[in-house]
This record gives structure tokens, sequence and C-alpha cells, in this order.
């Protein structure tokens, strides 16, 4: 099976704007994700297109398949993984490049002052190159709950540190308002929930909000209705 592709157009869903021509023709950004059950930065990127209000039609590829990437670069994506984001027929291919691309066209992507705007980019930065232990230990599956995970040092501290991260929310969200550090945290709240992360606090009140927050319901509504199974992510249940 092929891509399979679909439009996104604020406010209708993804998964409800189907086929409609003339949006794919007017719409110059096009958003190539995995599966999404399983595919965390797939979910990152597509949720800051739609925080953005921007349209786009979605690509979607079936990931850990033999021709995967194959697929995903001749979409567009020069490295073979996704998101990809296609912009007037010029690919983006790291989140956070897309990031910066979507806070020029959409500034409430960052936060407005200048050093929370630093900060939150130090957050995301962080997510982008660490939590190498936790996504090792708890592969990203959204639909499942009571999974066990191996829990060692290393995933541990990982945990304690996007916790103090959480703890620091100003007022709801990290930075006052929904911006894209809380969307970099989404998967990793969905991790916790896959594989029963206990949290206390500050913390625990946050990884309730970002687990409500629409754009994440959403996604995780759309992950559950996916047939496709990856076995080497479905880990024992307890």
């Amino acid at each position: 099976m092929g891509p399979i592709e679909q439009v996104s157009r604020r406010p209708s869903p993804a998964s409800a704007a189907a086929e409609d021509p003339s949006a794919i023709a007017t719409s110059d950004l096009r958003l190539i994700i995995g599966n999404k059950n399983y595919s965390s930065w797939s979910m990152r990127g597509w949720m800051l297109l739609r925080f953005a209000e921007l349209p786009f039609t979605e690509v979607s590829v079936d990931l850990y398949r033999p021709d995967s990437r194959e697929r995903v670069v001749g979409l567009g994506g020069q490295t073979g993984l996704v998101p990809v984001l296609v912009a007037d027929g010029h690919p983006i291919w790291d989140t956070l490049a897309i990031t910066e691309y979507l806070f020029e066209r959409c500034p409430r992507i960052w936060p407005s002052d200048q050093l929370d705007r630093a900060r939150a980019r130090s957050y995301a930065g962080e997510v982008h190159s660490g939590l190498n232990a936790v996504r090792a230990a708890m592969p990203c599956n959204t639909r499942a709950r009571d999974r066990i995970a191996d829990r060692t040092e290393e995933v541990d501290a990982e945990i304690e540190r996007v916790a103090e991260i959480w703890r620091s929310n100003e007022g709801g969200w990290l930075f006052g308002d929904f911006c894209a550090a809380d969307i970099m945290f989404a998967p990793v709240a969905a991790r916790f929930r896959t594989y029963g992360v206990s949290l206390e606090g500050p913390a625990l009140d946050y990884w309730r909000r970002l687990l409500a927050h629409p754009l994440a319901e959403e996604w995780f509504d759309l992950g559950e209705a996916e047939p496709m199974v990856i076995e080497q992510f479905e880990l024992p249940h307890r």
C-alpha cells in the first residue's frame, strides 16, 4: 500500500478532512508523517501545524517496513525519517527546523519574551537530543496501557529531569500560554501513561493537562483507530 494522503484545514480534524482536491491544490504545506500510534516525532510535527492553524496536506507512510525510508525519501525527506514538511516544494526534514519555519509564520509557536523563548528552545533541544534511555526503554505506543519497561538508573534519571521541568510550569503550561515547548513533551507524557510512570504534585497536574489537550486527544484517537501493529513496540503487559 502506498502513502495515504489527507488534507487538514482549520478547524476541521485531519481525519475528517479527507478528499478535497481543491484544498490539496491551494495548500502550500505538505506534512509527511508515520503511524500515529507509534511515531512520536510525527505527533510533534502534526501538533505544531494544527496549533499554528495552517492548512496542510497530510501524507502518512507506514514505518518499519523494508521500503519505509525509501518512500519518505521519495516524498522529499532527505534522511528517510519523519516528519518532513514540504513548504512550496522545499523539504524541511527535522522537527526543530520545522518548528522554526512555522514560528516565522505563526509567532505564538514560541513565547513572546526573548528569555522565555530561549529557555523554551533549550527544553526542545533537550527533548530532541536527549531522553535516549527513555526512548529505548519505553517505545512510543500511545494506545497501549500497563506495559512493562526496563527502568534502569539512566531511565529514572531522565524521568526525574522531565518531572523537574514539568514542575516549573507557569500557571498551566510551561511558559504560561501553550507553545512548542509543551508540544515537544506531549509524546513523553504519552509514554509515561503507557508505562505507568508515577508523578506527583505540579508535574502530575501538568502531565494530566497535557494528555487532555484537544490536539493531543485528537492524535490519540486517530492512533487508536489505526489497524497496523508493530510488534517490536508492543512490550509485555504488567
